[in-house]
């Protein structure tokens, strides 16, 4: 090799001990290393030399301010912004009260319908009875004892009236899905219906009008059976007793 020839790879070898070639330059001159031993030689002594300068030169931290605008700009300093939960206390506290809120306004509804069901079903006992005794202050009135094994009580009536009251003492509800039904008896074995009643619930007695579109005189008894709740066309249940007239 020429001396022309050597020289730019002689240049070179500072840089390189540095790192601070490209990439052409860095494989230019390696090659030129691998034939020349006089390069190799002074690549070495600049390393030795750069080793000396790290070596008498005490490490000194940078400053806090400095060290931390550095670590910023680091790829991986950037975290990602943790994510808000959506959860909140005030808004959690705000929907159980909204629930709770409906529930009672629930439950104050279906007490209501059950006061105002009771004040109905009262009113009509109330109703019964006053008819009761009005009928007893009549005259002309019947009174039919009912005198069954299970089952005790009165029918009052009265034919120029044209009403009577049945009053029935401790009958137990029917079944489910079941009510009790009058039926009003004709001379030919005939049933007419009179209405569908259930006992009342917490009362020993249970009172029950009876205004049927005929007059009673055509019938000849009043019993009462067991049915489907809404009724029957004709006796289909249970037999509870019967009255003669």
């Amino acid at each position: 090799m020429t001396h022309d020839e050597h020289v730019p790879h002689r240049e070179n070898i500072p840089a390189y001990a540095l790192g601070a070639l490209d990439a052409e330059e860095v494989a230019a001159l390696e090659a030129h290393l691998e034939t020349c031993a006089s390069c190799r030689a002074e690549l070495a002594q600049y390393r030795s030399v750069g080793e000396s300068l790290l070596t008498t030169v005490p490490p000194k931290q940078p400053p806090a301010a400095l060290r931390k605008r550095l670590q910023s700009r680091l790829p991986g300093a950037k975290k990602s912004p943790r994510l808000q939960s959506t959860f909140s206390f005030s808004r959690l506290a705000l929907e159980i009260a909204v629930v709770a809120l409906l529930i009672f306004n629930l439950f104050s509804f279906l007490q209501l319908r059950q006061i105002q069901s009771q004040q109905a079903s009262l009113s009509s006992q109330v109703e019964d009875a006053q008819v009761a005794v009005a009928m007893l202050s009549s005259p002309n009135v019947r009174l039919f004892p009912i005198d069954d094994d299970a089952v005790a009580g009165t029918v009052i009536l009265s034919n120029e009236q044209n009403q009577a009251v049945l009053i029935v003492r401790n009958l137990p509800l029917p079944g489910e899905n079941q009510i009790y039904q009058i039926w009003l008896v004709k001379p030919d074995g005939g049933r007419v219906s009179a209405g569908l009643f259930l006992p009342e619930v917490g009362q020993s007695y249970t009172t029950k009008a009876i205004l049927p579109a005929q007059p009673f005189s055509i019938f000849v008894g009043l019993g009462v059976t067991v049915e489907p709740a809404g009724g029957s066309d004709a006796p289909t249940g249970e037999r509870v007793f019967r009255v003669d007239f």
